[in-house]
């Protein structure tokens, strides 16, 4: 008898683990976030996104959709490129293997952000809450800013571009911590783990889209470049437009007729 229960019963325990098993398992998707989360832009200006994963790390083969191809004029590629058209809301969405995010633009009339203007924000992570914003030490990495974060399962240091752009996200600590205690501990854990961590992070960011800005002069930029041992392709150094060959990217520059950049574009290549 006790043969046969087993029998009879067996399959159904065994079917039944397998059904919970792979429940968990599609409950454990990645978290994918796109980078600045929401922006704010002038008609006329450029503005890069990425969809990045949770540790910040720039995801490839990425399907872009916006809600207006009539507001928004795009330049596909691992590195979303975003020309504001016209004023209004709009929808970004990013789609790899790892998952689907969504951003929001808003585009307004001038020639600068009203005083007040949200120029971008970060991705934001469950249950996590900002800490602390340091402005990042002087470097040739491109990152101009850092977040420490309080999450659940620990601190997180963020590193972000000038134009919002996630380039790493390193756990600093474990174990979660009462609001009232964590403030405190933020600064130290900026002087102990920042030449680390920060060097981790760093890594995400070495071309030099990432160190230069919209409306940067040409000659600054050429000038950046030599200090790299940099090339780039373009009939002068006065050409409108520049290639950058670097290792595992190409940075595509844009310049108007005063010499100021007007437009760039990160594509990741195979290394």
């Amino acid at each position: 008898m006790r043969e046969l229960v087993r029998r009879l019963l067996l399959p159904r325990i065994i079917g039944l683990a397998v059904l919970f098993w792979a429940a968990a398992l599609w409950g454990q998707s990645a978290v994918v976030s796109i980078t600045p989360s929401t922006a704010t832009m002038l008609v006329g200006e450029s503005r890069p996104f990425r969809l990045v994963d949770q540790n910040g790390r720039t995801l490839r083969n990425v399907s872009w959709t916006i809600s207006d191809p009539d507001g928004l004029q795009v330049e596909n590629g691992d590195e979303l490129v975003v020309t504001a058209k016209q004023t209004g809301e709009f929808r970004i969405s990013g789609r790899s293997g790892n998952g689907t995010a969504e951003a929001t633009v808003k585009v307004i009339e001038g020639t600068s952000l009203p005083n007040g203007a949200t120029k971008w924000t970060s991705p934001s992570h469950e249950g996590c809450k900002p800490l602390e914003v340091k402005p990042a030490p002087p470097s040739d990495r491109g990152i101009d800013i850092y977040v420490l974060t309080q999450c659940p399962d620990g601190k997180y240091l963020e590193a972000y571009t000038a134009e919002g752009i996630q380039v790493g996200r390193q756990k600093v600590s474990g174990g979660s911590a009462p609001a009232s205690k964590a403030a405190p501990s933020a600064p130290a854990a900026h002087a102990n783990l920042n030449p680390v961590v920060a060097e981790r992070l760093n890594q995400n960011s070495t071309s030099i889209c990432d160190l230069v800005s919209l409306g940067m002069d040409q000659h600054k930029i050429h000038d950046l470049l030599q200090q790299h041992k940099l090339s780039f392709s373009g009939d002068s150094p006065q050409s409108r437009e520049w290639l950058v060959e670097e290792s595992g990217t190409q940075c595509k520059l844009w310049f108007d007729d005063r010499s100021l950049l007007t437009k760039k574009r990160k594509i990741l290549t195979s290394e």
